[in-house]
C-alpha cells in the first residue's frame, strides 16, 4: 500500500507495460518478419512468460500439440535468462534511482 500511496497510477502501469510490452513485440515480430503460424507462435509467448497455464490453455483450444512446439525453447531460455538477468535489472535499477 505504501508504494501506491508514493508511486501512484505509475506502478501499476509500469508492471502492465512490462508485461505486455515483450508479448506484444514478439507477437509484431512473429507474425509480420517470422511469419510463424499463430498456434505456434502464441506458445513461444507463452514460454517467454513462463507460464504453463496459457499453454495448457492453447493445447486445450487448438486440439493439437502444435504450441508447444515454440513453447519449449523459449520456455527453456526464460528459465535460464530470468535468474541471471533479474539482479542485474535490479541493481542497474538501483544505481539509476
Amino acid at each position: 500500500m505504501r508504494l501506491i500511496r508514493e508511486f501512484g497510477i505509475a506502478l501499476p502501469l509500469a508492471g502492465i507495460i512490462v508485461t505486455l510490452g515483450p508479448a506484444l513485440v514478439s507477437l509484431f515480430v512473429g507474425r509480420t518478419l517470422l511469419k510463424l503460424d499463430v498456434p505456434m507462435l502464441l506458445g513461444a509467448i507463452a514460454g517467454q512468460q513462463c507460464s504453463t497455464p496459457a499453454i495448457s490453455a492453447l493445447v486445450a483450444v487448438t486440439g493439437n500439440a502444435t504450441p508447444v512446439i515454440g513453447y519449449t525453447i523459449t520456455y527453456a531460455l526464460s528459465n535460464v535468462l530470468l535468474p541471471l538477468l533479474g539482479p542485474l535489472v535490479v541493481g542497474l535499477a538501483g544505481k539509476m534511482g
